[in-house]
Order: structure tokens, then C-alpha cells, then sequence
């Protein structure tokens, strides 16, 4: 390699989820890396998202074939980790001449890469942000690095330049919510990713949780939620002190809205992974397939802020558990004190 450090093109393109599951890897690169130009190139409608990762120089976006590969050219780029190819971007990396070229071994994408590791994914046998970290051990060994730093502990992303409590203070204000009480966010959407529990569901949990205090219920959803919010809302008993979030497609300001909760429950959906990143406590709904377990999906929050809850398989098209003792061990969660 010509240059003394190395840009790096780091794709991971599809839905947020996954994008925010690459970034305790990408943090590792660059704490390993630290003189390297990091550049990630990502969904159209995340690069808002990905700009919180402070760990990046450069965020670009996924376009037209012509467009994107004239970009990367113009970045002349030495190696290129994709955490997870298709076909179009490996032909689109190879087509760039990325002198280094790495990416799991999966299907007929792995042909367009010159550096590639077996990972099956599929089979779900560890988390989806460990398959990530993974690629960039193996750019370690690729580049003979030594004295590898270990990986950093969450929170993963952050909110630059504004405070925590200015932000809860204008939120508390905005929505006229208790701020004596915990803040509880209530995500019944999937947005269009695993199935959830139903609505029904969703209001026996709050109204269980209830009868242990008054916390504050905000019914999150994005803009295109709004009936399965006002659903939800619709069904819950007049004594439980709860709002509906105003949706917003702003990403940022989505991340701010997130960052106000004490806890953030919600099956395997983005917002989740958000809350995680942010190091919140999360309650998480799994379906049983195996591609989609809570093993592969967990968040990256600290291991003792999250509760997770695999589907029982007892309802058609919705997440089934058993309700009352979930709601026990949710309440337990909640008043658990943190281990600093």
C-alpha cells in the first residue's frame, strides 16, 4: 500500500438495524486505526443516522450504479469492508479496482472479493454485530497489525454538542409528561422486519406495569405508523399516563426523541437497535425462525440493560408470550439498578 495510511470504504447499505449493529466494529477500526480515512457508504435515507458515528470521516450514500461508482473512484480507495454483500456491490467495488477487497463468503457476490471469511450466518450462531467485528479482525491480520486495543464499550452513538437533560427538559415540556416518572417508550411497529406482538398485547403490558407506578407511556412510531399508534393508544385504560410521539422522518431528531427514555421496549425493529446503541435499557420481542433469534439480533447496549423474549409460537402472525410473568420480569428490569 502506497500511501501511509489506508482509505477505507466500509458499506453496509440496507435497513437501520443492521446498519447500527456495524458500528462497535467500525468503532474498533478506528480505535486500531486511528490516521486511517474511514468513508461508509449507506442507504440513502440513513446517511443522516450514520453521521452519528463519530468514528467516520465521510458518509456517502448508495445511488445509481453510474453515480456511486464515480464517487468511490474519486476517493481512490485501498481497501473496501463490506459487512454484508450483494451482487450489485460486489460488481460495483470490483468494478473501482479496490486494491483490497473484503466481505463474508456468502453466495455469488463472494466472487467479486479477493479476501473473504466463511461466517453462514444464517444459522444465527452469534450476534450479528460479532459476524461485523469479525471482518475487521481479519483486515487486522490482512494488514500484519499488532497490539490489537480491545473494543469499545457502548454508548456507540452520541449526540454532539447538546446535553442530555436540555434535551429530556424540552421533551418533558412538550409533551406535559411527569418528570418525577420514568419515561417508557412503547414501539408496536415493525417497520416492515420481524413480526411483533399485537396491539392487544402491547396494552396488557403497559396496563400490568401501571399497577406498579404511573410512569410515562410514549407510544413511538414512524410517519408511516400512525394507525397502529392511535391503535394501541385507543386501548389503553384512562389511568395510565400516555402519549403518542410526533413521528418524525427526521433521523436525528428521532435518535433525540429516543434518547429521553429510561427504557425502550419494542420487538426487532431499528428504533430498538437506536435505543441500544445509545446504551438505554431495552426490552426486545424475537420471533422463533432462526435467521431472526435473539441471539443474532440482540442489541449493544450493556448485557445487564437488556431483556429479551423469544416468541412461543401459541399466535399466528404476531410474537406470543406468557404475559404475566413477562410483565414481572419487565417490572424487575425497569427498578434494577445499574452496576457502574
Amino acid at each position: 500500500m502506497a500511501r501511509k495510511y489506508p482509505v477505507i470504504l466500509l458499506v453496509r447499505n440496507d435497513k437501520m438495524g443492521d446498519l447500527i449493529l456495524s458500528i462497535p466494529a467500525i468503532s474498533w477500526l478506528r480505535k486500531n486505526l486511528p490516521n486511517a480515512k474511514l468513508v461508509w457508504l449507506v442507504k440513502k435515507e440513513l446517511r443522516d443516522l450514520a453521521i452519528l458515528c463519530h468514528h467516520v470521516d465521510d458518509v456517502i450514500y448508495d445511488d445509481s450504479f453510474r453515480a456511486i461508482l464515480s464517487k468511490i473512484n474519486s476517493y481512490q480507495f485501498d481497501i473496501a469492508l463490506t459487512f454484508f454483500s450483494t451482487f450489485r456491490i460486489g460488481y460495483l467495488i470490483n468494478k473501482a479496482k479496490i486494491p483490497i477487497r473484503l466481505a463474508p463468503k456468502t453466495k455469488l457476490a463472494q466472487f467479486f472479493y479477493n479476501h473473504k471469511i466463511v461466517q453462514k450466518r444464517s444459522r444465527s450462531q452469534k450476534p450479528e454485530y460479532e459476524y461485523n467485528t469479525e471482518l475487521v479482525s481479519e483486515l487486522f491480520d490482512i494488514l500484519n497489525l499488532d497490539n490489537i486495543l480491545d473494543i469499545d464499550k457502548p454508548p456507540y452513538i452520541k449526540l454532539d454538542n447538546i446535553k442530555n437533560d436540555q434535551i429530556k427538559n424540552e421533551f418533558v415540556t412538550d409533551y406535559s409528561i411527569n418528570p418525577d416518572k420514568k419515561i417508557i417508550f412503547i414501539h408496536p411497529g415493525t417497520g416492515g422486519s420481524s413480526n411483533t406482538l399485537s396491539v392487544e398485547a402491547y396494552s396488557k403490558i403497559c396496563t400490568g406495569l401501571r399497577s406498579f407506578d404511573d410512569y410515562n407511556f410514549i407510544i413511538h412510531h414512524s410517519v408511516d405508523e400512525e394507525e397502529i399508534a392511535n391503535n394501541l393508544l385507543s386501548k389503553l385504560p384512562k389511568n395510565i399516563s400516555a402519549t403518542k410521539i410526533k413521528p418524525t422522518k427526521d433521523k436525528i431528531e428521532m435518535v433525540k426523541n429516543i434518547s429521553v427514555c429510561d427504557v425502550f421496549i419494542s420487538g426487532s425493529t431499528g428504533p430498538l437497535h437506536i435505543a441500544g446503541a445509545l446504551n438505554k435499557k431495552t426490552v426486545g420481542f424475537y420471533p422463533s425462525k432462526k435467521s431472526s433469534t435473539s441471539l443474532r439480533w440482540q442489541t449493544i447496549n450493556d448485557f445487564s440493560k437488556r431483556l429479551d423474549f423469544e416468541d412461543t409460537g401459541k399466535i399466528r402472525g404476531f410474537i406470543s408470550l406468557e404475559l404475566n410473568k413477562a410483565i414481572i420480569e419487565i417490572q424487575k428490569h425497569i427498578d434494577k439498578l445499574e452496576v457502574r
